[in-house]
């Protein structure tokens, strides 16, 4: 029989909590994918008094530091403690799976020269994006990407093109559990920014700073803006986009825009989310995929997971680490027009 590939979780929150029910209800599937067995060996929560879990509840410091694993897989969102854990395990020899956007974002290029890092899941859940730039377009030129890369916007601004009050739209997207309490890594665009500075870095290969991505969210448009955007054939999307300039400079920026009601773009739905890249070579292409969601998001990091099993090599954290020792590339505001005119 095949050695188990032994896994620790850090994180048994919404997405946690579905990768390890899918490592339980889809085992045999899951090994027959993975070319052997995915064992999850041990579990850290913030919290475990009372908890109830599919493995042993052990301290972080613990799982990490755990010689017999093959691989943590990082749940816990947020750059602290994630960050440190992340670090402490790749210096320690195990491969790292991840969705945590802030940190790839911010720390990507530096954690990657430590070891495989493995992070689909961070861009869009189960859209398969980063390894797509990273291994597939690897060698063509990308000129430009552009996306829908928040769900809980999305669904805020389809709600208040249906008549809805901004307000009203926020709540319901809270009850539905779509937004935070706190809602202003969405609605302020902080979200969608480090996902493009992700999918930026891997399509065009240079090293970039999310703090420099200009942004504007969604908390200032009303339905003076929705109905001009009727009036005019097109309906509003919160667009993160970001292009080369002459080979060399960068524009990117995440804003409102006004999307044609014919382009592929406009019919991106709810907690739907979609992506554009414009490649040399291979041409336009369009992906759209659920966004948001723990299903969705541990469907990308059991696809990591499987790769990491099959010791398939960590095709997007190895261009990321490429771009350890470069400058933070200079970020250009795109303005009002391309890829679409701003709505705001």
């Amino acid at each position: 029989m095949p050695v188990p590939y032994r896994i620790g979780l850090l994180g048994l929150g919404h997405v946690g909590g579905a990768l390890a029910r899918r490592l339980v209800e889809d085992a045999d599937r899951i090994a027959t994918a993975a070319g052997r067995p995915i064992a999850l060996e041990a579990i850290a929560v913030a919290h475990p008094q009372g908890r109830s879990a599919p493995a042993p509840l052990r301290p972080a410091n613990e799982v990490v530091g755990d010689a017999k694993l093959d691989a943590i897989v990082e749940l816990m969102g947020g750059l602290e403690p994630a960050h440190t854990y992340i670090k402490a395990a790749l210096q320690a020899g195990r491969q790292l799976i991840t969705a945590n956007k802030q940190v790839i974002a911010t720390h990507g290029p530096t954690l990657a020269r430590l070891g495989p890092l493995r992070f689909e899941a961070s861009v869009a859940s189960a859209i398969p994006i980063v390894e797509t730039l990273a291994e597939s377009l690897g060698s063509d030129r990308i000129r430009a990407v552009a996306g829908i890369l928040n769900g809980t916007t999305n669904s805020i601004l389809e709600a208040m093109g249906a008549g809805s009050s901004y307000a009203d739209a926020l709540a319901d997207a809270q009850r539905r559990g779509l937004a935070e309490a706190d809602p202003s890594a969405d609605v302020e665009a902080h979200d969608p920014a480090a996902k493009l500075a992700i999918i930026a870095m891997l399509a065009f290969h240079h090293r970039i700073d999310p703090s420099q991505i200009a942004r504007v969210g969604i908390r200032e448009l009303g339905h003076a803006e929705l109905l001009n955007a009727r009036e005019r054939g097109c309906i509003v999307k919160l667009i993160a986009a970001a292009r080369t300039v002459n080979e060399r400079g960068i524009e990117a920026d995440v804003r409102p825009r006004l999307i044609p009601r014919d382009a592929p773009m406009a019919r991106v739905d709810g907690a739907m989310n979609a992506i554009a890249v414009d490649a040399t070579y291979a041409g336009p292409l369009f992906l759209q995929g659920v966004g948001a969601g723990p299903d969705a998001a541990a469907s990308a990091v059991l696809a990591d997971l499987v790769r990491a099993a099959r010791d398939i090599p960590a095709s997007a954290g190895a261009l990321l680490a490429s771009l350890a020792d470069q400058p933070v590339a200079a970020i250009a505001p795109m303005g009002s027009n391309p890829p679409y005119p701003s709505a705001s």
